[in-house]
């Protein structure tokens, strides 16, 4: 027989605070965009922003810094 447990039953969902992120390739984000190197938002999470076709510049030290083409980055959803 089926045992009913309706605390355990209920549906969780993620909460409204969490974000959402999309990987991409460096190469594919647009001049200016803002991204990020990882989705985990635990870890060192810095903004960054494309400055040109192989260059990102870190928001918080205000460093440039070079990007392979197929680096994989994130953007917020």
């Amino acid at each position: 027989m089926a045992v009913n447990n309706p605390t355990g039953d209920y549906f969780n969902p993620p909460s409204n605070l969490s974000q959402d992120y999309e990987e991409y390739n460096f190469e594919d984000l647009e001049i200016d965009e803002l991204f990020w190197q990882t989705d985990r938002p635990k870890e060192e999470h810095v903004p960054w922003r494309k400055s040109s076709q192989t260059e990102g510049l870190n928001l918080k030290t205000q460093k440039t810094y070079g990007f392979k083409p197929r680096t994989k980055v994130f953007q917020k959803i």
